[in-house]
């Protein structure tokens, strides 16, 4: 998920960023001091979860708030403060939760039980097929360690679903040669490696001498078809 902390205290954005990426280490979290800072980020980012302390200088929580909500149509607003006699102002400007200083993980993952606005599960991958093949980590290019392995993900992405066997992967790849079966075998490890870095491991499927796609795991865009001729591979 994505969410932002505005608090103009640095104590409390380092402790947001403690719990925030130990209950959700593969999101994308901000932590500003201003709310004026946080709305470039809420709209650069498109983030619907927002931690937002009441008691702020220049622009206050309550403020902020309504602002946002004029703006957003679905934005999950929860309030933090030291001030309990404010969870009345939270309840008329219709917050998800309140969390009262101080506050700890277990109060945070409460919060978020909370949320009036469903988090959309995101995929971790875009995958182009028309015009040239690339790989997307969200907004930004995915790029694997060896050059081939972006190939064979071509492939599999190619399979759309489909398992292949390494004997076809071989014939496909290295005319049947089975000396390359090690080197298979690198490339599907570099691979699996490469998900996990960006905490995307469900996205390669592997069982007994096949590998396949989860592709409900990948936003793709274009026809998979097109990748035989982009790559030459003869199927």
């Amino acid at each position: 998920m994505k969410t932002i902390t505005i608090d103009d205290n640095k104590s409390i954005l380092d402790l947001m960023k403690y719990i925030m990426y130990k209950i959700d280490p593969s999101g994308s979290h901000y932590f500003v001091t201003s709310a004026e800072e946080g709305f470039a980020v809420i709209g650069k980012e498109d983030i619907r979860i927002v931690f937002l302390d009441i008691e702020m200088p220049d622009i206050s929580g309550v403020e902020a708030a309504r602002y946002l909500q004029n703006i957003y149509q679905k934005i999950d607003l929860i309030f933090i403060t030291g001030h309990s006699e404010y969870a009345l102002v939270g309840h008329k400007l219709h917050c998800s939760s309140f969390v009262t200083k101080p506050f700890d993980e277990e109060d945070i993952i409460e919060a978020l039980k909370w949320l009036r606005v469903p988090v959309e599960s995101e995929k971790k991958l875009k995958v182009r097929c028309s015009g040239s093949f690339a790989v997307f980590e969200g907004e930004h290019p995915f790029r694997f360690d060896r050059r081939l392995t972006t190939e064979l993900f071509a492939y599999l992405v190619y399979k759309n679903g489909a398992f292949a066997t390494n004997g076809e992967i071989i014939a496909v790849f290295w005319e049947g040669n089975n000396d390359k079966k090690d080197l298979l075998r690198k490339y599907i490890k570099d691979m699996r490696d490469c998900f996990g870095r960006i905490g995307a491991e469900n996205v390669l499927i592997r069982m007994k001498g096949s590998i396949g796609l989860n592709m409900s795991e990948i936003d793709l865009e274009g026809d998979p078809e097109e990748l035989v001729e982009q790559f030459g591979w003869f199927v």
